[in-house]
């Protein structure tokens, strides 16, 4: 079975930009082994725009889903923990793989990709106050909160900053 519903090149760099008005300045980046959203532009240093490049790799639980192999840190990839969204290593486990795993959808918020994980279904990649997590907007207040989910949850894949 398919899951994805919105087709991506793998083994292609890529950086992710946020659709949300106001913020599409910003990319999704790690620092510090965590998912944020940071600026990046032609002037950033390069540390800042590998940390904004990642792989696009099949699924590592579903190769009809993504994963996100870190440029600057090979074999490390964005998976979420207790809904908060940084960089490991592959450990080998199920649960990594499908942790490390988002199908892709048509963006909730009316443009660019909506990133579904795999394991925690209605559940997206979503910015929030510069940190990432996986939200499905169903909390009363913080990252969970349903206001501004569709457009929190929608990046645009873009050429990556890191050639």
């Amino acid at each position: 079975m398919w899951r994805s519903s919105v087709l991506l090149p793998t083994d292609v760099r890529r950086s992710l930009r946020v659709t949300t008005w106001g913020h599409t300045d910003r990319y999704l980046r790690h620092a510090d082994s965590l998912a944020r959203t940071e600026i990046v532009t032609a002037a950033s240093n390069t540390l800042l725009k590998q940390d904004a490049t990642y792989t696009l790799r099949r699924g590592l639980a579903d190769s009809s889903c993504y994963s996100f192999e870190s440029v600057n840190y090979p074999g490390r990839y964005l998976r979420h923990a207790d809904s908060r969204v940084r960089t490991a290593a592959d450990d080998g486990s199920a649960l990594f793989r499908q942790d490390a795993t988002f199908c892709a959808r048509p963006g909730i918020g009316g443009t660019g990709v909506t990133f579904e994980s795999l394991n925690i279904p209605g559940s997206y990649l979503r910015h929030f106050e510069s940190a990432v997590h996986i939200a499905s907007g169903a909390g009363s207040g913080g990252f969970d909160r349903p206001q501004t989910l569709g457009a929190d949850s929608s990046w645009s894949v873009e050429a990556p900053w890191a050639p």
